[in-house]
C-alpha cells in the first residue's frame, strides 16, 4: 500500500534548491509521497529537518516509522517550530537574551503589574479603567499579546499606526500599547524570557549559524503560518537546499470563498517568498485517493463542502455514509454506542482503536458519551482537557481567598469550605453544624462570637467553630494592611498546612490509592502541586514589593482559571473522543462525527476579547492585523468539517440530534441535506423512531436501560429483551423486583412484627397531632411517628413560635392572677405584661439575639404589640361570661388521659395539652369547657368528625369529665377554638387605645362546639349574640340554623363517635396500614406542605380518598341535635 502512495508521485527533486508544494485533498497520499522523499535520504538523517504542528508531532513519527522501518528511521523524529526554536538554542544559546523562560503563571503576574502601572499614570487607560478591575481583564490582555507577537506587531508599531484611527479606537489601541511596552519592560526587569518570541530569536541564531545551509526542510500538516513562523520559513527556504511542503488542496488557484482558502493563501504567500528569493518552485499534484477504500467516501470527502451542482444519477451507491436524526443527545449517544458494538460483532478483524467519535463540542458530549461508553462496556479515550477550578484542592483554596477577601463571615462560603474535604472536620461534624446553623440562622458576625443557642451538642459545634474561624480570622488581621507579596503567599502557605489541608491531601491519596484509582491519585498530587506552583510563582516574581491581598486573590484567581488537566488513555485499545478541531487521528476506519448541526457544524463564529469585529476590522485596513481575519476563520471552521467528513476509511457516520441538553430545539446542518441530495437517497438518513428497540441491546447494561424506557410496550422486541435480561440472575432479580412493584396501587401494608418494632403498642401513645396525621394520610403518620423522619428545624417567625408566644403569655397573664383581677388589668398593664412574657419567651426559647437579625426584631415587636389586642378580646369575653379559667397548660399525656382497649387486648392511650379549662357551676350542677389556642381557624363539622379530623379538643373534653378524669363529676359544656391569628389583625394607629376594635373582633372570633343548653349558653356570653362562642339566637330566643352547639344527648353520643375514631385508627395501624393515600376534603390537600412527597409514590395524586357519605351522614345526625327544647 506504500509502495502505491509513492508510485503517484512522479516528480522528484534534483538539481539546484527547490521548493515542492506536494498537493491534494484529504486521503489523497500526500504525506505519503513526503515519506518518500524522506526515505531518499534518510541516510543523511543529520540533514534533514521535518516539521509539523506539535500536536501531530507523535503520530507523525509512529506512521514514519512504520513507513521507513526501524533501521532506515534511525534518529529522524519531526519537530514543531517551537521544538525547532529549543533545538537551535540548545545547540548555539541564545545570545539576545538572558534568564528564565516566564511561564504562564509568572506572565499573568507581569500583566496584572503592568496594568497597575498603567493605571496609576492619570493619562493611561482611559478606556479600559472601569474594565481593568473586573475578572477576566488579565486574561484578556495576554491573550491579545500572544496574537500580536505571533503576529508580528510590536508595541511601537502599534503606537504608530494608532494615529491613524479614530478618537474612540487610537484611546484604546494606546492603552493597549501601554501595557504592551510596560509588560516588555518587567519581563527585562525581572530576566524573563517569553516563549513567544522564541521563534523569532532562533531564526536569528539558525541564520548566524547558517544552521539550515545543506539541508532538506520537510513541512507537513501546515494549513497556515504565524508571523514569527513566516520568518523562520523565509530564512528555511533562503538556505535550505531543498524544501518540501504538503499543503491540503484540490486547487492552488482557485479562487476566494472556496473551501480550501486559508491553504491556498499559504501557498500564495510562500511562493511569493520564493520569487522575492529567486528560488525555484514546483507542484506535485497527488490526485489519486488512497484514504476511502469505497467510492462513496470518496465522493462525500470530494464534494460534500464543494460548490458542484449533484448529479445524484451518477453517484455511487452510498453504502457506507449513513445520517442519523436523534431526538436529543441521550438517544444520538445510544445509537453511536451501539452501533460501534454492531460493527465490532459484524467484523472481528476491527478493534476499538479503529473507531474515532468527533464533535465540534466534545465537552458538551463528554458526560452524556461516558454514561453510555459503561453502559454499552466500550473502553475510550476522552481526549479533552478540563479546568481546574472544580476540583477540591481548587474549590477549597478559592472559597479561603473569598473568605479572606470579604468583610464578613458567610455561611455558604464556610460550609463550601469545610465540604472540600481538606480541612480536620468529618462528615458528621460538617452535619451537625450545618443543621446548627440552618436552625438559628448564623451568618456574618454570628460566627466570631461562641454559639450559645441551646442544642445537645453545643460544646463539640463551639470547637468546630474555633476550629475554623479561628485560624482565619487570625490570617485576616495579618492581611489587612499592604505586605511584601512573598509575606502574603508564606502566609498563605503556612494557613493551608496548619489547618490540615496539606496532610488531608495526602491523605485522600492514599485512600484513592488503596481503591486502585492511581490515576486520581497521581491527579490529586499534582493539584496540589500546581497550587503550591501559583505561591511559589507569585513569591519568586514580586519577592518583596509590596501589594494588597485583593490584587494577590485576583492573580491567583486568574492563574488558577488557566490551569487544565487532561485524562490519559486507560488501554492501548480504546474509542477515540475528541474535538473535531483538535483531534490527532490515526488512520480511523470508522469516524462518527456528533452534534452535525447548523451553528455547531461548522461552528459558528463568535470574536471576544477587548477589540469588537469592528474594532478588528479597521485595525486590519490601517495594517494592524490583531488575529487572525474573520473571513480566514470561517474558512478554517469549514476545513473542520472537511477534515471531519474525509477521517474515515471505512465507514462515515454523521449524526445530529433534535435537542440540545436544556431542551432547545437544534436543527441538521447544512451538510447533512447536501449529502443527501448528492446521492438522491433519502433512506441514508435514520431516525430515532425507525431504529428497533433490540438494535441496543447488545449489553445487558444497554438492554436494561432500553427494557425500562419500553417495558409498558407490549411488541415482541420487548418481550425477547425481557426474556434476555430474565437468563441472567443478578438482571432477573432486579426485574422482578420492578415488575411487583409496577402497578400504580402501591402495597403500603407493613408487617405486623415489623410495625410492633417500630411503634410501641403497650399501651399505644396517640397525641392529637398523631391522630390528625394519620387521618389526613396514613403513610405521613408512618414516616413520622415510626421511622420518626424529620426536616431540620428552622428558627424563624411562623405560626408555630406565634402560637408558643401566645400560650406563653396567657400562662404567664392569666394563669397568675383571678379573673377579676386580669379583668380589671387596664391596656397599659396588658401590654407590659405581655413585653415581659414575650422578652422572658426570646431569651429561653428563641436563643435571645442568638442568629437574630434587625428584621427579626421588628417583626418580632410587631407580633407582641398585636398581641395585646387579643388580650383584650378575651377580657371582653370572660366579663360576657360566668365561666372561670381554672387550669392552663394541663397535661393529660402521662396521667389522666383516655385509655380504651382494642385489638386482642391492648390498649391505647390519648392525651395531651390543654391550654385552657375553664368551669362553672349552672343549676346545681358543675360544668367544664375547655379553650385552645390555634393560628388557624378550626371546624367541627359532620365532615371533620367522619374523617377524624379537629377531635382532639372533645376527646379531651371526655377524657377530663370521664370517670377518673381531673374534672370527674364535671358535666361537658363544650370545645372553643380561640383563634390567635394575629398577623392578619390589622388596626390603624389611632386605635390603638380603643378597647374593642372591629378588626380583632372579627378576626378572633371563637369557633368549636358547645353544649345547647339555654342556662349553659348565657352562662358562656350573657346575651348569646355569638361575638364570644359559635352560637347566636335568632329571633325566636333558640340557636339559628349555623349555631355550632348540640344537645346532652348528642354530647353523649359524641363521646362513643371519637372513642371509636380512636380505636378504629389504633387497629389499622397495628394492622400496618400506611398507605400513601391522602384524604382531600373541602378543597384541601395535605401533600401541599408535605416533607415526604417526594418518597410517597403519589406525588401525582392518583390514589385519593374523601369523606365517606355514609359516616358523614351518621356525624350530621349527631350534630344535627342541637338544642334541648327541639327534643321536648
Amino acid at each position: 500500500m506504500h509502495t502505491a502512495h509513492y508510485a503517484v508521485c512522479i516528480f522528484y527533486i534534483t538539481g539546484d534548491i527547490m521548493v515542492e508544494f506536494i498537493t491534494g485533498p484529504a486521503g489523497s497520499g500526500k504525506t505519503t509521497c513526503m515519506f518518500g522523499r524522506i526515505k531518499d535520504r534518510c541516510q543523511e538523517a543529520d540533514r534533514l529537518c521535518i516539521l509539523v504542528p506539535e500536536q501531530f508531532s507523535q503520530d507523525f513519527d509512529k506512521k514514519l516509522y512504520f513507513f521507513l522501518g526501524a533501521e532506515n528511521f534511525n534518529e529522524l523524529f519531526s519537530l514543531s517550530f517551537t521544538g525547532l526554536a529549543r533545538q537551535l538554542f540548545q545547540l548555539y544559546g541564545d545570545p539576545g537574551r538572558n534568564g528564565e523562560y516566564a511561564d504562564d503563571m509568572a506572565k499573568m503576574i507581569l500583566v496584572y503589574q503592568a496594568v497597575e502601572a498603567a493605571l496609576s499614570r492619570p493619562e493611561s487607560l482611559g478606556s479600559f479603567r472601569r474594565q481593568s478591575t473586573q475578572s477576566g481583564f488579565a486574561e484578556d490582555i495576554i491573550t491579545l499579546i500572544r496574537d500580536m507577537k505571533r503576529m508580528g506587531i510590536s508595541p511601537q508599531e502599534l503606537l504608530e499606526r494608532s494615529q491613524l484611527l479614530d478618537k474612540r479606537l487610537m484611546d484604546k489601541t494606546r492603552d493597549v500599547a501601554a501595557i504592551f511596552l510596560e509588560y516588555q519592560r518587567l519581563m527585562e526587569e525581572y530576566g524573563f524570557k517569553d516563549e513567544l518570541d522564541n521563534i523569532k530569536e532562533a531564526a536569528s541564531v539558525a541564520n548566524l549559524n547558517d544552521y539550515f545551509r545543506g539541508k532538506t526542510v520537510f513541512l507537513d500538516e501546515f494549513e497556515s503560518f504565524t508571523a514569527d513562523q513566516y520568518v523562520m520559513i523565509k530564512l528555511i527556504i533562503s538556505t535550505a537546499d531543498n524544501v518540501c511542503i504538503t499543503l491540503r488542496t484540490d486547487d492552488i488557484n482557485a479562487g476566494e470563498f472556496t473551501l480550501f482558502e486559508t491553504v491556498n493563501d499559504t501557498y500564495r504567500r510562500i511562493n511569493t517568498i520564493c520569487r522575492e528569493l529567486g528560488k525555484d518552485t514546483r507542484v506535485t499534484v497527488c490526485n489519486e485517493c488512497y484514504r476511502f477504500n469505497t467510492p462513496d467516501l470518496t465522493y462525500v470527502s470530494r464534494r460534500s463542502l464543494v460548490n458542484l451542482p449533484n448529479e445524484p444519477d451518477k453517484a455511487p451507491k452510498a453504502e457506507n455514509v449513513h445520517i442519523f436524526e436523534a431526538r436529543d443527545m441521550y438517544s444520538e449517544a445510544e445509537y453511536v454506542c451501539a452501533t460501534v458494538k454492531h460493527l465490532l460483532y459484524e467484523d472481528r478483524e476491527l478493534r476499538y482503536r479503529d473507531i474515532a467519535i468527533i464533535s465540534n463540542d466534545i465537552a458538551m458530549y463528554s458526560d452524556v458519551l461516558k454514561a453510555a461508553f459503561k453502559r454499552y462496556d466500550i473502553p475510550y479515550f476522552l481526549s479533552l482537557e478540563k479546568p481546574v477550578s472544580h476540583t477540591a484542592v481548587m474549590v477549597y483554596f478559592t472559597t479561603l481567598l473569598d473568605i479572606l477577601g470579604s468583610k464578613k463571615f458567610r455561611s455558604e462560603q464556610i460550609f463550601r469550605l469545610v465540604k472540600s474535604g481538606l480541612l480536620d472536620i468529618d462528615l458528621t461534624e460538617t452535619a451537625l453544624l450545618e443543621n446548627y446553623c440552618y436552625k438559628w440562622g448564623v451568618d456574618g458576625e454570628v460566627w466570631n462570637d461562641p454559639f450559645t443557642a441551646e442544642d445537645n451538642e453545643l460544646e463539640r459545634l463551639e470547637r468546630i467553630r474555633k476550629k475554623i474561624i479561628a485560624p482565619v480570622s487570625s490570617l485576616k488581621k495579618k492581611l489587612r494592611r499592604n505586605i511584601a507579596a512573598s509575606e502574603i503567599c508564606s502566609l498563605l502557605y503556612d494557613h493551608i498546612v496548619s489547618c490540615g489541608a496539606e496532610r488531608n491531601t495526602a491523605r485522600l491519596m492514599g485512600e484513592l490509592i488503596k481503591q486502585d484509582k492511581d490515576y486520581e491519585a497521581a491527579e490529586l498530587k499534582r493539584l496540589w502541586g500546581c497550587l503550591i506552583d501559583i505561591l511559589d510563582s507569585i513569591s519568586d516574581t514580586l519577592g518583596d514589593r509590596k501589594t494588597s491581598f485583593s490584587e494577590i486573590s485576583r492573580m491567583i484567581r486568574s492563574m488558577i482559571g488557566r490551569i487544565q488537566y487532561s485524562v490519559p488513555p486507560q488501554t492501548l485499545d480504546a474509542v477515540t473522543a475528541a474535538s473535531a478541531r483538535m483531534a490527532r487521528l490515526d488512520s480511523p476506519k470508522i469516524v462518527f462525527v456528533m452534534g452535525v448541526n447548523d451553528g455547531d457544524f461548522p461552528n459558528r463564529i463568535s470574536l471576544h476579547g477587548l477589540f469588537s469585529e469592528a474594532d478588528r476590522a479597521k485595525l486590519a485596513e490601517k495594517g494592524i492585523e490583531l488575529s487572525t481575519p474573520l473571513a480566514e476563520l470561517i474558512a478554517s471552521e469549514r476545513l473542520v468539517v472537511y477534515k471531519a467528513v474525509s477521517a474515515a476509511s471505512h465507514k462515515l457516520y454523521l449524526t445530529y440530534p433534535l435537542s440540545d441538553l436544556s431542551g432547545q430545539a437544534k436543527y441538521p446542518a447544512q451538510i447533512v441535506d447536501r449529502v443527501i441530495s448528492m446521492f438522491g437517497d433519502k433512506d441514508i438518513r435514520l431516525k430515532d423512531d425507525e431504529v428497533p428497540v433490540e438494535y441496543y441491546a447488545v449489553t445487558l447494561h444497554s438492554a436494561f436501560y432500553h427494557y425500562m424506557q419500553e417495558i409498558s410496550s407490549d411488541n415482541s422486541s420487548v418481550a425477547s429483551i425481557k426474556k434476555l435480561l430474565m437468563d441472567d440472575p443478578g438482571y432477573r432479580r432486579r426485574l422482578s423486583y420492578i415488575i411487583s412493584r409496577s402497578n400504580i396501587k402501591q402495597d403500603y401494608h407493613i408487617d405486623s412484627s415489623i410495625i410492633e418494632k417500630l411503634q410501641n403498642f403497650d399501651p399505644l401513645r396517640l397525641s392529637s397531632t398523631g391522630l390528625e396525621e394519620y387521618n389526613l394520610c396514613h403513610f405521613k403518620y408512618f414516616c413520622d411517628k415510626c421511622l420518626r423522619l424529620h426536616v431540620n428545624e428552622k428558627v424563624e417567625l411562623d405560626a408555630r413560635i406565634a402560637g408558643e408566644l401566645t400560650h406563653e403569655c396567657f400562662y404567664g397573664i392569666l394563669g397568675k392572677r383571678s379573673k377579676a383581677e386580669f379583668i380589671s388589668m387596664s391596656y397599659d398593664d396588658v401590654k407590659n405584661e405581655i413585653n415581659s412574657c414575650a422578652e422572658k419567651y426570646r431569651e429561653t426559647a428563641l436563643a435571645g439575639d442568638f442568629g437574630k437579625d434587625a428584621k427579626f426584631g421588628l417583626i418580632y415587636n410587631k407580633l407582641t404589640e398585636r398581641m395585646s389586642e387579643v388580650f383584650l378580646y378575651t377580657q371582653q369575653a370572660l366579663m360576657a361570661s360566668d365561666f372561670v379559667p381554672h387550669d392552663f397548660e394541663l397535661d393529660l399525656r402521662e396521667t389522666h388521659s383516655v385509655v380504651l382497649p382494642f385489638g386482642n387486648g391492648r390498649r391505647l392511650s390519648f392525651g395531651g395539652i390543654v391550654d385552657r379549662a375553664d368551669i362553672c357551676r349552672v343549676g346545681g350542677a358543675d360544668y367544664l369547657r375547655i379553650i385552645d389556642y390555634k393560628s388557624s381557624r378550626k371546624d367541627i363539622t359532620p365532615e371533620t368528625l367522619a374523617c377524624g379530623i379537629n377531635m382532639q379538643m372533645l376527646l379531651y373534653l371526655f377524657a377530663s369529665t370521664d370517670k377518673g378524669g381531673l374534672y370527674e363529676g364535671f358535666e361537658p359544656a363544650g370545645v372553643l377554638y380561640s383563634p390567635i391569628r394575629i398577623s392578619n389583625v390589622e388596626i390603624e394607629k389611632h386605635k390603638v387605645d380603643s378597647k374593642n376594635s372591629g378588626a380583632v373582633k372579627d378576626s378572633l372570633r371563637s369557633s368549636g362546639l358547645v353544649l345547647g343548653d339555654m342556662d349553659i349558653l348565657q352562662a358562656m356570653e350573657k346575651d348569646v349574640r355569638g361575638e364570644f362562642i359559635p352560637v347566636k339566637l335568632d329571633k325566636n330566643g333558640v340557636p339559628d340554623k349555623n349555631s355550632r352547639c348540640v344537645s346532652a344527648e348528642a354530647m353523649t353520643l359524641l363521646r362513643s363517635y371519637t372513642y371509636g375514631k380512636l380505636v378504629t385508627m389504633a387497629e389499622l395501624l397495628l394492622a400496618g396500614n400506611a398507605e400513601a393515600v391522602p384524604l382531600v376534603m373541602g378543597g384541601n390537600v395535605p401533600c401541599s406542605y408535605c416533607d415526604y412527597i417526594n418518597i410517597c409514590d403519589n406525588s401525582e395524586l392518583l390514589s385519593k380518598r374523601e369523606p365517606d357519605e355514609t359516616k358523614v351522614a351518621e356525624a350530621a345526625n349527631i350534630l344535627g341535635r342541637k338544642y334541648e327544647r327541639e327534643e321536648e
